[in-house]
């Protein structure tokens, strides 16, 4: 049956001193999917801005811009969704990834026009060689591209330590492989980049899990925040989602925001503030079923 979450994202900024203004473009409101509906969302901004629009990016995701042109010391803002996920299909593959990298190079061309952009190494995801040698094991000859991604992703998940304290969003990827600690956004643009490595498409998705899970199952790592994962094409599955973090392929636990090449396309919030000196940032997320 299809599930109702609450979502509520609260991010507060505090300035070293008051910031003359401030200008953002929010990526807050959940995408709607085939699997995922979107009945409520809304902004609560303090100070109010003084001008707000809405539209989509080039990925087709929901933003929303502002800009509070007045001097501030702290700058909260309170999204509030509530999101209906249908059940997640098991996908099929029943291919090698050798067949499906084919099938991308060889197929439509449209297809191969809208694939492309995220086989290429991006701001935030290097194509490294310690990525690909992480992945070899996994990518053997004639292995059925969906069990690859599965035993990646849990290799990934044993053998790095979620360690919030680690790293930071500008963090390079050589660095998260050096101390083999980081957060969700690390572990995903490494999976990343090693899908990308083999010329397979991988794009970053960003979005929530469920803060408390139902009795008898396990809370998963990356919950009171927002969280990311990894979709990769897997061609007649279409895109299968995949959770390097917690080593397993996506569920209904899983709430989509968006999805882009790496971070940087979808990041929850980012902008321009004008003085202010330095920044202190607080964020708060909790997904509870409805």
């Amino acid at each position: 049956m299809p599930r109702s979450y609450e979502v509520i994202h609260e991010t507060e900024y505090r300035y070293e001193w008051p910031a003359d203004s401030a200008w953002q473009l929010a990526h807050l409101r959940p995408r709607v999917t085939d699997l995922q509906s979107v009945s409520k969302h809304h902004l609560e901004i303090e100070p109010l801005p003084s001008e707000m629009d809405a539209g989509t990016d080039y990925f087709g995701n929901p933003v929303q811009r502002f800009a509070v042109p007045a001097a501030h010391d702290r700058l909260q803002v309170r999204s509030v969704a509530e999101v209906t996920v249908a059940p997640k299909p098991v996908p099929v593959v029943a291919k090698s990834w050798e067949k499906v990298l084919s099938s991308v190079l060889q197929g439509d061309a449209a297809l191969r026009y809208e694939l492309v952009q995220y086989c290429l190494a991006s701001p935030f995801v290097p194509l490294l060689e310690d990525t690909l040698a992480l992945a070899r094991p996994d990518f053997v000859a004639g292995r059925d591209l969906l069990l690859a991604l599965q035993a990646f992703a849990r290799r990934i998940r044993d053998q790095f330590q979620f360690d919030p304290d680690a790293t930071h969003i500008g963090t390079p990827l050589t660095e998260v492989l050096q101390t083999g600690r980081g957060v969700c956004q690390d572990f995903a643009h490494l999976m990343i980049s090693a899908v990308r490595g083999m010329g397979l498409p991988a794009r970053y998705v960003s979005g929530y899990l469920l803060t408390e899970p139902p009795p008898g199952q396990p809370r998963l790592v990356g919950a009171d925040a927002s969280h990311a994962w990894v979709s990769v094409w897997c061609d007649q599955a279409g895109w299968v989602d995949v959770d390097p973090t917690n080593g397993k392929l996506a569920d209904q636990a899983f709430i989509t925001l968006g999805w882009g090449r790496d971070y940087g396309d979808v990041a929850p919030l980012r902008g321009v503030v004008w003085g202010g000196g330095k920044q202190q940032l607080n964020v708060r997320v909790t997904v509870t079923p409805r």
